[in-house]
């Protein structure tokens, strides 16, 4: 999709809890063998904050930067992976009501991984169709124990906490937003779910033992050929998102891709991508570990707040959730932020 309407990335906003050393936790048994290699350096970890609470603050900033009224945002996005504090409750209203207030329009997003990269895109559509002038895309996850085991819960992944925040609006701002690609691949669930039962509430189980879900699963012909699948569909969305943008592989200044790491020599997403280390926010992404739903945005955010992109650059953002479920999208960067 191209977005013949000029939307802008308006202002971002990141909030992130102290960052803690990797080793202490391998040193201290959390960590298995399958997680000790994956080049995690520290990874960030909220001992008081709530989920939605981060992504409050996130928001804020984001608001404050874009230049705009809290009051004439028109819609909230709010995307999570995990617990946001509180059974049964409507947590977009929560952070809209915290930093645009009563009027904007709030719904929740869950698609795992790819829930930040889903809200973009509908967000997107909206302005684009006229239906908004302004939308707020919030995440917010916190991995705590003994709920979830933040060291060992994902394939090549240690979670990392955090509230992100995009500001878009039709006005004006430091980036445009100039494509966006969507694709699924629904049978690929099963990975998430394994042969576990479903049950009747929350809770039952702790920590949530979603690897030992994906390993039932993969144990499975049904699975045979879920990689080569997985593959393909990031690689549709990266060129359908790029051909929409009117640019190819090579014009891409930096890509940003699933803070999620395989190491020992493996094939990486942003290799798969065509992008290498160097064009990757990988540096960023092992000292901070995987958001949740929050990657891009708080990737974006770094490259902005630290000008390691110019005008003119232009900047891919990949999203993949469980389930499976894949966004792309390209922004031109427009402006240096003076923020």
């Amino acid at each position: 999709m191209r977005f013949d309407r000029t939307i802008h990335i308006a202002g971002t906003g990141v909030f992130l809890p102290p960052a803690v050393p990797v080793q202490p936790a391998v040193d201290a048994g959390l960590v298995d063998e399958a997680h000790r290699d994956l080049g995690y350096e520290t990874v960030t970890v909220a001992d008081q904050s709530a989920a939605v609470d981060m992504a409050v603050e996130a928001a804020r900033v984001a608001v404050r930067r874009s230049g705009i009224p809290p009051e004439e945002y028109d819609l909230l996005l709010h995307a999570s992976l995990w617990y946001q504090g509180l059974d049964m409750w409507a947590s977009a209203s929560y952070v809209a009501n915290q930093s645009l207030g009563a009027r904007a329009l709030a719904f929740d997003v869950q698609q795992r991984s790819n829930g930040g990269m889903g809200a973009l895109h509908l967000a997107a559509g909206q302005l684009a169709a006229g239906a908004a002038e302004t939308a707020l895309v919030t995440t917010g996850d916190r991995f705590a124990a003994p709920a979830f085991n933040r060291w060992g819960s994902q394939f090549y992944t240690i979670f990392g906490d955090a509230g992100t925040a995009l500001a878009l609006s039709t006005r004006s701002g430091v980036a445009r937003l100039l494509s966006c690609a969507v694709a699924s691949d629904n049978t690929l669930e099963k990975w998430g779910r394994g042969s576990t039962p479903f049950g009747t509430s929350p809770g039952q189980e702790a920590p949530v033992q979603v690897l030992r879900r994906a390993a039932e699963h993969a144990a499975t012909p049904e699975a045979e050929g879920s990689w080569e699948r997985i593959e393909a569909q990031m690689l549709r969305v990266r060129d359908e998102a790029l051909a929409d943008a009117g640019a190819g592989v090579e014009d891409v200044a930096r890509a940003v891709v699933p803070f999620i790491h395989r190491g020992g020599g493996q094939g990486e997403n942003y290799d798969l991508l065509g992008f290498g280390e160097k064009k990757s926010l990988w540096e960023f992404g092992r000292t901070v570990g995987h958001l949740g739903a929050g990657d891009q945005p708080a990737g974006l955010n770094h490259l902005l707040e630290r000008h390691l992109v110019a005008p003119g650059d232009l900047v891919l953002l990949i999203g993949v959730g469980v389930g499976f479920s894949f966004t792309a999208a390209v922004l031109e960067v427009t402006d240096l932020p003076r923020w």
